[in-house]
């Protein structure tokens, strides 16, 4: 069966394999998904102004950002991704994100913004991810992270551009290694087939 598998593997190209290969290992759970917030227009700092709770303070999701979320949403659904956890920085743009995409989250504050964005703050928000990748990944699916660029960043990953980008991590001893990096329409692409066969 294995040397099937490969062999239908070798006739696709290789973008479409890499593609089935990620979806394959986000099927398998034990992943990282860190998902930026998604669009909400023009990207300008609130941290030092805002009011946790409050979201006439923040800078929110606007109408592009909320179909970007619930799209995710439904493209993980469509590509049978498990999801064992969704948490979330306490800022309204990302839980909003995380609930219209997966339906729930959890406010984690060391996901959130420091009120000035210093060398040391900085520092402390790579530290708080990368224990978050180590040390917070549930029993069964994947944990889901949705945050801002500036964590990601921090920890050593890749930027994640644009609004809405996810990267896909794989926990390791000392870290994280990265996947992928999908814009937030790679989802939809992914899911493409199998949407096209659920709706009418």
């Amino acid at each position: 069966m294995r040397a099937l598998l490969l062999a239908l593997a070798l006739l696709l190209p290789a973008a479409a394999r890499a593609d089935t290969a990620l979806v394959e290992a986000l099927r398998a759970g034990g992943l990282v998904v860190f998902l930026r917030h998604a669009e909400t227009g023009p990207p300008h700092p609130d941290n030092a102004n805002a009011v946790l709770g409050d979201c006439s303070t923040q800078r929110n999701l606007n109408d592009t950002g909320r179909a970007q979320s619930e799209a995710i949403g439904e493209a993980f659904r469509a590509l049978a991704i498990p999801v064992g956890a969704v948490r979330a920085s306490p800022f309204c743009r990302t839980l909003e994100t995380a609930v219209l995409a997966f339906g729930t989250a959890t406010p984690d504050v060391s996901l959130g913004l420091p009120r000035h964005l210093d060398a040391a703050a900085h520092a402390a928000m790579g530290e708080a991810l990368r224990r978050l990748v180590a040390t917070a990944r549930p029993a069964e699916g994947n944990l889901v992270l949705v945050g801002h660029s500036y964590h990601l960043i921090a920890a050593g990953g890749p930027r994640p551009d644009p609004q809405g980008a996810a990267a896909i991590l794989r926990p390791t001893p000392d870290g994280f290694e990265t996947l992928a990096l999908l814009p937030p329409g790679a989802w939809t692409a992914l899911a493409r087939p199998r949407l096209a066969e659920l709706r009418p």
